[in-house]
């Protein structure tokens, strides 16, 4: 909704209880004139001024908005609500007063409206092309519903960001020598492999003519992204005042930790560093191999394509004017990486696996993803979070200050789960989907889940994920709850199927008997006996998934172990019980079938499926 929308919505919505905090929002502020709030002092016109100024560059440094004049922050009816603004305030006055005390000069656009008998002005204030201030030097910007002091190192991520300053494509004071030789060749090999033969040959062959093509060189300096991809030492010590990285490992994350790097022991460039840190945390890293039919699956606490997501990262956005270094400590519970400079002023914590991001270090940036190091574009966060929901771990943390945090979950993640989503009876066009994963997560430890319930989790609106949980339903995964089906939003729930798949990844009983378990009881009645092989064969599924099926029947007591059989492995034989032929009247006659071909007869639960409770 563009600001002038949204007050007009604003103004036709006050009503009896009027609180203007709960209309308030990024884009949209209310004022009172000192006339109307009692504010007789000498200088109460010129402060109305300056308050007005201040907000005005709270708005022109975020996305711009509305300063609607004439309205109450409280009041207990309408009519108080709405004392308008007094004649002797023109719209010219206030446009001049905003453009007199604030630099640069903000030049807003006045709206008259008459509501309810009295005059409101709107004043529209138009998104910055630069940072601005006011003429005593307050920088302000707009964070929901109110105006925040702009700190040093967000004012200077909004000056990368609106004057273009990049950091990292300022001139050093080294030139072609100050870069080393066996990192330009390594560079070298990573363009090969990404396909930029021209530049890796450039690399090899003439520096000088490599980092004009890359934009590294600036006259006869190259450029301080130069140095941090291609240093040597020398040059990396005398221009990267905060270079470096800290890493340990604790063997919980409040114990004692083991100092794995220093950043006074690092005298590599982040062409080398970034291999070298993703290798000691690999090293401590438990791995187990899994095979799904022919494929293998690892199961890792840390995989590496999110290490080198999180850490590339942390080097390429960081904010090098301020003090510190990165920070890396390692835990098989967590793994917690901080950079100095929290997020662009811009940016938003709950929409960063989605909304484009500037870089605060453009040059670097653009260098790091030719090398395949890094994402250009966003935060290069999508990748990692799609890598830690292939095992079923929850999505990683993410926190902004003064350092920007990122918090991996621990744990080589689940089984069953990389087992389903990589097996046979799973679609698999949605193997890699993001929003797919962390639904799936989601499921394992809540029942059901709905598109108001996710939106956070998936930093989409509830629109787009319903899109998604559609998406799912047409697919099989995941079916609608059959008291919510007729809302816009349902609650969804796993399909049978897919609870026989990941059963041992769901953290909540689950009872329900599907059309599939019934054939398997057909089985067992007419023969009296199953194995594994009988159940893949009948459902035509992979090992794990028919070992879960007749695991939930022995746990229900519907079958045993054969008295000959051995208890494990591919030759254990299971036969029926007492119970299962009890449960002849509830589940094994056969009666009019339903549209949906299934016993119209059959005992079933709220859900509509058959549960094991029916047979208890």
């Amino acid at each position: 909704m563009v600001p002038l929308d949204a007050a007009d919505s604003a103004l036709a919505s006050i009503g009896d209880g009027w609180d203007a905090d709960r209309s308030e929002h990024g884009a949209l502020d209310f004022k009172e004139t000192p006339d109307t709030s009692g504010d007789t002092g000498k200088n109460a016109r010129k402060k109305f001024h300056e308050l007005l100024a201040e907000t005005a560059v709270c708005f022109a440094n975020s996305e711009g908005g509305a300063i609607v004049i004439g309205v109450k922050d409280r009041a207990p009816d309408r009519a108080s609500a709405l004392p308008g603004v007094p004649s002797k305030y023109t719209p010219e006055e206030l446009v001049d007063a905003i453009f007199e005390r604030t630099s640069p000069a903000i030049t807003c656009r006045p709206v008259v409206r008459e509501v309810d008998g009295v005059r409101i002005i709107v004043l529209l204030v138009p998104k910055g092309s630069g940072v601005h201030s006011t003429s005593l030097g307050v920088y302000k910007i707009r964070l929901n519903d109110r105006c925040v002091p702009l700190g040093g190192d967000q004012l200077r991520g909004l000056r990368a960001l609106r004057e273009h300053y990049d950091w990292s494509a300022q001139p050093s004071g080294v030139g072609i020598e100050g870069l080393s030789r066996a990192a330009l060749e390594r560079a070298a090999s990573l363009l090969f492999r990404s396909g930029y033969d021209d530049l890796a040959r450039l690399a090899e062959n003439d520096p000088t003519a490599f980092c004009k093509s890359t934009r590294l060189l600036s006259g006869d300096k190259v450029t301080r992204a130069a140095v941090l991809l291609y240093g040597n030492p020398g040059a990396l010590r005398s221009e990267i005042a905060e270079w470096g990285v800290n890493v340990q490992s604790r063997e919980t994350p409040g114990s004692d930790p083991q100092i794995l790097l220093r950043r006074d022991s690092i005298d590599v460039p982040l062409i080398f560093l970034l291999d070298q840190v993703i290798a000691l945390v690999v090293a401590l890293s438990r791995t187990q191999t899994i095979r799904v039919g022919a494929e293998q699956v690892e199961l890792v606490d840390y995989p590496p394509d999110a290490l080198r997501e999180i850490f590339a990262n942390a080097f390429a956005h960081r904010d090098w004017e301020a003090p510190g270094v990165v920070e890396i400590v390692h835990s098989p519970d967590e793994l917690v990486t901080t950079s100095p400079g929290g997020l662009l002023p811009t940016l938003r914590i709950d929409r960063l696996l989605h909304d484009a991001a500037a870089p605060r270090n453009r040059l670097l940036a653009e260098n790091m993803a030719r090398l395949r190091l890094a994402e250009m574009s966003g935060l290069g966060l999508d990748r990692a979070f799609r890598e830690i929901a292939r095992l079923g771990k929850e999505p990683p943390i993410l926190n902004d200050g003064p350092r920007f945090r990122v918090v991996l979950p621990g744990g080589r993640g689940d089984e069953a789960f990389a087992r389903y989503i990589n097996g046979p009876n799973f679609p698999r066009e949605l193997s890699g989907d993001l929003d797919v994963l962390m639904i799936l997560t989601a499921l394992r430890h809540a029942k059901s889940v709905s598109a108001h319930s996710l939106n956070s989790r998936l930093q989409r609106s509830p629109l787009d994920v319903q899109r998604v949980l559609r998406r799912m339903q047409e697919a099989g995964i995941i079916q609608a709850t059959k008291g919510t089906i007729r809302r816009q939003h349902p609650n969804y729930t796993l399909a049978s199927e897919a609870i026989a798949g990941m059963r041992a990844a769901i953290s909540y009983r689950v009872s329900s008997i599907d059309n599939d378990d019934q054939k398997l009881i057909r089985h067992l009645k007419r023969h009296g006996r199953i194995t594994n092989e009988d159940v893949r064969n009948y459902l035509d599924c992979d090992i794990p998934t028919a070992r879960n099926r007749l695991t939930r029947l022995r746990n229900r007591g519907l079958i045993d172990f054969a008295p000959d059989s051995p208890r494990r492995g591919s030759a254990v034989v299971y036969v029926k019980t007492e119970k299962l032929d009890a449960s002849e009247g509830a589940a094994g006659r056969p009666g009019k079938k339903s549209d949906s071909g299934r016993d119209s007869r059959t005992s079933r639960g709220k859900s509509g499926q058959m549960t094991f409770d029916d047979f208890d």
